[in-house]
């Protein structure tokens, strides 16, 4: 079995943008930079250390994933048979970057392996981030949705009795429309939380 043997390769520049998406690729690979796929494509083994961060369109305000790499210009390319001419041919690839005997320069395995970890830890920490902005956007959605109920329903409720009591009981009364709109918030509310009340009102409308 043939060991790994690393070798930096000098990238075009543009080609560590993200490319196009491939629905026929597996998911793992949905993100992966040109330089990536086009080494990938003929045959090589490929590590571009990177980062990921959200971001948001600047026309939809929509939260947008990217990833961007941590050596920009370089990645690393594994050639256990030395097959360095074969992928000097790969479209986006410079050179090779050499050492001080004017060959490509080969880098220790445990280079490689920190470089690997390091991209895991900084993968973890952008995961966690995510989880928390997408909770609490998902707690500002709640409370916005039950202040609409409050909005709806009719006042004077007691202290202690929850909005979805309160709409559980009032429901009936209300007209076709106001109910169908209380009933599209409770909707909402039910996918946002798995709150017992918002069950219960789910199933008494």
């Amino acid at each position: 079995m043939s060991r790994s043997r690393w070798y930096a390769i000098r990238t075009a520049p543009g080609y560590q943008r993200m490319a196009a998406v491939d629905e026929r690729l597996p998911e793992s690979r949905r993100m992966e930079s040109i330089i990536e796929r086009n080494c990938r494509k003929d045959g090589f083994d490929i590590f571009m250390p990177s980062f990921y961060k959200e971001l948001k369109h600047h026309r939809t305000n929509e939260i947008i994933q990217k990833r961007f790499p941590f050596l920009v210009g370089y990645a690393f390319v594994n050639l256990p048979r030395l097959n360095f001419e074969e992928l000097r041919r790969v479209d986006g690839v410079v050179c090779f970057l050499r050492g001080a005997n004017y060959g490509p320069l080969e880098f220790p395995g445990a280079t490689i392996e920190a470089l690997y970890f390091a991209e895991h830890e900084r993968r973890q920490a952008f995961l966690y981030e995510q989880h928390c902005r997408k909770e609490n956007e998902r707690h500002e959605q709640i409370q916005h949705l039950r202040g609409q109920l409050r909005k709806i329903l009719p006042k004077g409720r007691k202290a202690r009795v929850s909005v979805v009591d309160q709409a559980e009981r009032a429901i009936d009364s209300l007209s076709p429309q106001i109910k169908e709109r209380v009933q599209k918030i409770i909707s909402q509310l039910n996918s946002l939380t798995a709150d017992a009340e918002v069950e219960n009102l789910r199933q008494a409308v």
